[in-house]
This record gives C-alpha cells, sequence and structure tokens, in this order.
C-alpha cells in the first residue's frame, strides 16, 4: 500500500517547490563543486558531462512542493471529481512543511473548490473522512490532522 497526498480545486494553483532540489548538467556541476564532484564521481556509471543529476540541499528535501499530477495512481478517480489536482509532497510531520502550507493556502485569493486529500491505495476501497475548514479562520493548528498516516481524508475548504 502507498499513501498519496494532493490538493485540487476548481481553477488553477500556483505550483511551488521549496525543496531546494536542482537539476544541472554534471559537467556544470563539477566546475561548481570540485570536493562533492568526486563523491558523486564514484557514484555514477556514465561520466558524461551531458548528464543531467539531481542535487539536493538535505536540509529541505522534505519541504513543501505543489506539482501538477500528469500520472496519478490507479483509481484516483473514485475519491477526486475534480479537474485540477496536484501533488501534494513533503514531511506532513515536519513543523517548518506545515508552516509552509499553511502560508501557501492563506495566499491564495481564490478557495474555488479547494480541497486537501490524503488516500491510501493498494488495499481497495478507502474510507475517507471528511473535514471542513474555513480558509479566511484557518489556524496552522488545523493542519494537524494531515500527520495522521491511517485516516484517509478530504479537507475540504471554504
Amino acid at each position: 500500500m502507498s499513501k498519496y497526498s494532493f490538493i485540487v480545486s476548481n481553477s488553477l494553483l500556483p505550483e511551488i517547490d521549496l525543496t531546494g532540489a536542482k537539476r544541472m548538467k554534471y559537467g556544470d556541476y563539477k566546475k561548481l563543486n570540485k570536493e562533492s564532484s568526486k563523491s558523486i564521481r564514484d557514484q555514477l556509471d556514465d561520466k558524461d558531462d551531458e548528464l543531467v543529476i539531481l542535487i539536493m540541499d538535505s536540509t529541505k528535501m522534505h519541504h513543501l512542493k505543489i506539482a501538477i499530477c500528469t500520472n496519478p495512481p490507479y483509481g484516483l478517480e473514485e475519491y477526486i471529481q475534480k479537474d485540477i489536482i496536484y501533488w501534494l509532497e513533503g514531511n506532513s510531520d515536519d513543523g517548518i512543511w506545515k508552516e509552509q502550507l499553511y502560508d501557501y493556502l492563506k495566499r491564495l485569493n481564490n478557495k474555488d473548490g479547494l480541497e486537501i486529500w490524503s488516500i491510501w491505495f493498494g488495499d481497495g476501497p478507502q474510507d475517507i473522512k471528511e473535514i471542513k475548514l474555513k480558509l479566511s479562520e484557518l489556524k496552522i493548528s488545523d493542519l494537524e490532522a494531515l500527520k495522521s498516516l491511517r485516516m484517509n481524508y478530504c479537507i475540504k475548504i471554504e
């Protein structure tokens, strides 16, 4: 079983990536960071300078990332009926992640059908707990439900 989280709306939402992840060509990375490039070089089978590598900041890798969902898990349409679906990524147990999501939600000008979903896939149909929150009254403590590993939920934001 795998748990996936989504943020959905009837209108477009801004995508955001606070993970500090960067893609760059290996040749460019070698020029920037001679010391670390040796350890990466040891791990690579293909040492082509045109190879694109992903560089992660370990202190930010679990931060908030919201990206359009182009490859949803099988069966998602049984739960989410909206056309605009985004992956909601990061560590929901992390206080910084919660603050980032809270700030993101508070900056949204529209709440046109805004929902946050978390669903376990791979074990048949799931029961979904529905939670309703008002964006104008949202507090960071309201996001505590996002921590639940066992619960499937849909938070409807009005």
